[in-house]
């Protein structure tokens, strides 16, 4: 990841980058490594912007009286077959 801050959206895209130069291979071992610690942040940035937005949004819906009908739930992702 370069110095500037990068958006969600950025992150996501050079995080699909960074997998599919992994999954090519011939790569040195060096440089597999370097790009697989760069994933990691990009992973740890990503999650850390959904967090937020799923925060923000629990706390619109809290907030407005015309939804108090909605429940919260945490997100769970179904088991793929």
């Amino acid at each position: 990841m370069t110095e500037k801050q990068l958006d969600f959206e950025e992150a996501l895209a050079r995080l699909e980058e960074v997998v599919k130069e992994l999954e090519d291979g011939g790569l040195s071992l060096e440089k597999s490594l370097e790009l697989f610690e760069e994933g990691v942040k990009l992973v740890k940035f990503c999650k850390l912007e959904l967090d937020q937005a799923e925060r923000k949004i629990e706390i619109v819906l809290k907030k407005d009286e015309d939804y108090n009908y909605v429940e919260i739930v945490p997100f769970t992702a179904e088991e793929e077959d």
